[in-house]
């Protein structure tokens, strides 16, 4: 299984001393044709992706049978380069280009849709570019409709909007709220929920509700990984906090809806929704609200967690948990842990044999290790990522105890690694390129 990330179109800037800066008029080039949608086609040209503008659909058609195509620079200016398509061997006449002046490629787009350039339509087309998504009145009505019940909005809800859409998200003015939610540190989450509770479990509060504040800080003390448990502890513990949290009460509610006879088991979010309730009707509104904080975080990991639809990003599961050591146990702290896992495309599931699992976890506020397995049939390449030098070294040597547990498991290294590197956040949401002062590329042929 192959892990490409998306496709990004690097903004180009012609006074920028690296990037296209040997092009001369007149000179012959050959460029990769890396896809065609429509009247936009983007190449590459020495390495650096430009998007082109195309003026006819028998240009689009031409390009989107070649691989690679050979064009003669006919015009430079400082923000626009001219290209011819060279169709023979015989190079052809040089022509005039499009004066620099021209329309921006958004006033152009939505000019071949006949769709007004107004001030909104430029802003969702400007965002829609910046994600390589087409741009087509059916797309900018959905994201307008989604947008307008947000109320006022903006450049960076437009980006949003169209970020979500690209990675195949459900777009609509709820699912806007909650992804345009800061992420929450799980361990700060949960800490602030936990520290909530228990200042009112020990005031006096009616029987009923005493009970069920208790039930819940059983569960979530219940499900917090020791670090120095054994592997099925660890392992019970994960499973535990999948069940309580990993599906949404919307579709727990909707199982329930299609097989009555099951009832609906009252722990997790089903839990922390009824002590809400009973916190709000007993006026305890301030332990109500980091309830209802504690249970929107989650809601919004949950949406990172739908299935994509058409995304042409990888599809990832992601779960966020807690994870505490003996010295944080006696402080009564926690460190945030993620846990990417690839999904096949094709199936809602992962396949055990040919997948990758990412493992960060937060050492410090500042500081993140990262553990990256990924699994093709029986071999594993690992790569390990710290920017501490000293857990690099402990990653070297801990390599024949690891080696050790994948042979028992069955599987062999095949490749290992250590970098002494911050890893990256995980994000579903990509920002594009954000910014569209491409340079502007007409293409005659």
């Amino acid at each position: 299984m192959s892990f490409p990330g998306p496709l990004s179109i690097t903004p180009i800037n012609y006074n920028s001393a690296d990037q296209l800066v040997g092009l001369r008029a007149f000179q012959r080039i050959t460029a990769q044709v890396v896809s065609v949608a429509g009247t936009t086609a983007v190449l590459e040209v020495d390495g650096h992706p430009v998007v082109a503008q195309l003026t006819s659909a028998d240009q689009s058609n031409t390009l989107a049978s070649k691989s690679t195509a050979q064009f003669i620079v006919t015009q430079l200016t400082d923000n626009s380069i001219t290209l011819k398509l060279v169709q023979n061997e015989t190079s052809q006449p040089a022509q005039a280009g499009v004066p620099a002046n021209e329309p921006e490629l958004a006033e152009r787009m939505l000019a071949s849709n006949n769709l007004p350039a107004t001030a909104a339509n430029l802003m969702l087309t400007r965002s829609l570019l910046k994600q390589q998504l087409p741009v087509t009145p059916e797309l900018l009505k959905e994201l307008q409709n989604a947008l307008s019940d947000v109320g006022t909005w903006g450049e960076a809800d437009a980006d949003l909007a169209a970020a979500m859409k690209s990675a195949g998200l459900p777009v609509t003015s709820k699912s806007l709220a909650l992804a345009a939610r800061q992420p929450a540190q799980t361990a700060q989450a949960l800490s602030s929920l936990m520290a909530a509770l228990s200042q009112s479990a020990a005031q006096g509060l009616p029987e009923e509700l005493m009970q069920k504040l208790r039930s819940n800080l059983q569960t979530l003390n219940s499900i917090i990984l020791k670090a120095d448990g054994e592997p099925s502890q660890l392992a019970d513990q994960l499973k535990a906090w999948v069940d309580a949290f990993g599906q949404s009460l919307e579709n727990a509610l909707m199982g329930q809806m299609q097989n009555p006879e099951t009832a609906l088991t009252e722990k997790g979010l089903a839990s922390l929704v009824k002590l809400q309730e009973m916190l709000e009707q007993l006026g305890r509104k301030d332990t109500a609200r980091q309830v209802r904080e504690f249970l929107t975080d989650v809601r919004r990991e949950q949406l990172m967690n739908a299935r994509s639809e058409g995304s042409r990003q990888e599809d990832w599961l992601q779960l966020g948990f807690v994870v505490q050591n003996a010295a944080q146990q006696a402080q009564e702290k926690f460190s945030s842990a993620r846990l990417r896992i690839a999904r096949e495309h094709q199936a809602n599931a992962v396949n055990p044999a040919n997948t990758r699992l990412i493992l960060q976890v937060d050492l410090t506020l500042t500081e993140t290790v990262e553990v990256d397995l990924s699994f093709a049939g029986t071999q594993v390449r690992t790569a390990i990522t710290s920017p501490d030098p000293q857990w690099c070294q402990h990653a070297q040597d801990e390599l024949p105890a690891l080696t050790e547990a994948l042979n028992s498991l069955g599987y062999s290294i095949k490749d290992f690694q250590v970098e002494m590197l911050t890893p990256q956040p995980f994000s579903k949401l990509q920002s594009g390129t954000g910014d569209i002062n491409w340079m502007t590329v007409n293409i005659e042929v």
